[in-house]
């Protein structure tokens, strides 16, 4: 009886369990695979597995069968299981790193890190060294928004300085490689840290989200590329995503909120591809900076922008100039104004650019306060050519013009191609701003066809009608400006009737006509009529310059086409040996001024 006791009692062997690392080691990829397919097998006598890999503890298989069928099968590191935090850690770093490192160095060829919790901290740079590395998150919304919003992933809050995640080390050749295919996916970044600036955005600060971590980036490419996000959110940071010589990225389905650049895409980086980008809050959502072959397609653009930045920014200085934006949404807020939504190589040293395309664009402008634009223009063009839009829907009749030219650059052209059925008042689609050229063609589709127009200003052009309605009394031997006190036309508002000053609104050619007719002295007489440009005393060009007998009317008169640059001025005057007076009269001494280019 003693002995039975004693053999009930005598312990059973321990059994070690083994770690999904040493599982995938012990078998290798084919053992994996057969394992996983045996687990799968064996759900209702779960036997031969319990002795193998996990001992007697059947509670547990239930709960782990599935992580590790996947893990062994499709090589996947899961954070929570694998790399658990050591106990003089305090945050996520370390173990994240550990992760990282271990893939890399066993040269797994799908490199997976998987992210089962819902938040995790990060305290400094996450460096990527090898080629196809993904993070995968899962969708648990993002539990400490007061908000409760749960479209974001993973969250991973980022408390350090510089990047988050970096891709490769800055070698100083434009491209490296070392590390493309870098993927995000069901991931949240946002800056946790205490260093903070402020934006300059008001939705953003009004909301109490105004600030962001300076110097941080959530994800940096140095010369890489092959990059994609999937169901990303990115908070917070001074360059949500910074690239330079970043080729063939992808982002789908990515939010940008209250960054001071959403996302920068630098020199050098050709082919990158948005797709359904929401940004909102942002300073500047999105920078493209050297950058070609830029597609955005069906994105929308939500209260980004101040007034001192503008929600997008277009520098093309590459060899493959252009950018493609596709059935987007640009939305104005009202609680600030923006000069532009959109600026093209604008600033006194702005590289060129050309070939940027605006195709279906919903224009989501807020009503004018006290007649004034929230948004004063959809595009300003500076240095740049080739710049198209078709077609524009909603509210374009709430900007103060569709586009507008500035600075004193040579190349600059927009084309517009649509159904006009709103008004700007003047009826002309474009401001200039700037002393530089000023081209805006324009094809409109109307119910009779489509009409071509070289420029909506032909519509409407610069044209300006004045005569002299009193006699006028002029000195000998002076220079006499001539008062073409009334008005019978004036497109534009260019003439100053009271001072005899023509100023022009827009730079370009004008043709000039002006006529006096005078009654002449006594005596011969010899008369100049000619045209002043910016109030100078010398003569830009003579009209007429003549001797008549005395005592005979005389009429003089003279055509001259005028490279005028805007805000130039000119006058009509007269000068004459003795002194005479101008007879009035419509028919008799009259200015007309015509803007023909």
């Amino acid at each position: 009886m003693k002995e039975n006791e004693d053999a009930e009692k005598k312990p059973e062997p321990i059994r070690k369990r083994w770690s999904r690392r040493e599982a995938m080691a012990a078998f290798g990829l084919t053992g994996a695979a057969v394992v996983a397919g045996a687990l799968m097998n064996t759900m209702g006598s779960e036997a031969s597995v319990q002795q193998s890999v996990y001992g007697d503890d059947a509670e547990e298989l239930n709960g782990r069968i599935d992580v590790l069928s996947r893990k062994l099968t499709h090589l996947w590191i899961d954070l929570e299981e694998d790399f658990p935090r050591l106990e003089t850690e305090s945050d996520d770093t370390g173990r994240l790193t550990r992760a990282v490192r271990y893939i890399e160095d066993n040269n797994l060829n799908n490199r997976k890190l998987y992210l089962a919790k819902s938040e995790y901290i990060v305290s400094s740079t996450i460096v990527i060294m090898k080629r196809g590395f993904r993070i995968i998150g899962v969708r648990s919304g993002r539990p400490s928004d007061p908000s409760g919003k749960t479209e974001g992933g993973t969250r991973i809050n980022y408390a350090g300085t510089g990047p988050c995640f970096q891709l490769g080390l800055s070698t100083g050749t434009p491209y490296n490689d070392m590390v493309q295919g870098f993927a995000l996916e069901q991931i949240t970044l946002a800056y946790a840290g205490t260093n903070t600036a402020p934006l300059n955005n008001p939705m953003s600060v009004s909301i109490g989200r105004g600030t962001y971590g300076p110097g941080t980036y959530a994800v940096k490419d140095y010369g890489n590329g092959g990059i994609q996000f999937r169901d990303v959110q990115i908070e917070r940071f001074e360059y949500g995503f910074w690239g330079e010589y970043s080729d063939v990225n992808s982002f789908d389905t990515v939010n940008l909120f209250y960054n001071k650049i959403g996302m920068y895409i630098g020199a050098g980086s050709g082919q990158n591809t948005l797709r359904e980008l929401y940004t909102i809050g942002n300073d500047t959502a999105l920078s493209i900076m050297g950058a070609g072959g830029i597609r955005v397609q069906d994105c929308q653009f939500v209260k980004d922008g101040s007034s001192a930045e503008a929600p997008i920014v277009i520098v093309l200085s590459s060899p493959h100039n252009s950018a493609y934006f596709h059935r987007c949404w640009f939305e104005v807020g009202s609680s600030h104004r923006l000069d532009a939504f959109v600026k093209i190589s604008c600033g006194p040293n702005a590289p060129a650019s050309k070939s940027i395309k605006f195709r279906d664009s919903y224009l989501a402008i807020g009503a004018k306060v006290n007649g004034e634009p929230l948004c004063s223009y959809f595009v300003m063009v500076g240095n740049a050519s080739h710049v198209v839009i078709e077609e524009v829907t909603n509210y374009p009749h709430n900007l103060k013009k569709l586009v507008a030219f500035e600075g004193s650059f040579a190349r600059q052209s927009v084309s517009f191609q649509g159904c006009v059925d709103w008004d700007y008042g003047d009826g002309t689609l474009f401001d200039n701003l700037g002393t530089g050229e000023a081209k805006f063609s324009a094809q409109l589709l109307t119910r009779d066809g489509v009409k071509f127009r070289e420029s909506l200003t032909i519509e409407q052009p610069s044209h300006v009608r004045a005569y002299r309605g009193t006699t006028q009394s002029i000195p000998a031997a002076t220079w006499t400006k001539v008062a073409y006190g009334t008005e019978s036309r004036d497109n534009w508002g260019e003439f100053d009737a009271a001072a005899g000053t023509f100023t022009a609104k827009a730079a370009g050619i004008y043709l000039v006509a002006a006529q006096v007719q005078w009654s002449q002295p006594a005596e011969a007489n010899r008369t100049r009529l000619a045209i002043h440009l910016d109030g100078g005393a010398g003569a830009f060009a003579y009209l007429d310059d003549g001797v008549t007998e005395g005592s005979r009317s005389y009429l003089a008169k003279g055509t001259m086409p005028v490279q005028l640059n805007k805000n130039q001025t000119l006058d009509i005057r007269v000068w004459s040996e003795q002194a005479m007076t101008i007879q009035p009269g419509a028919g008799s001494t009259t200015l007309s001024i015509v803007k023909i280019s």
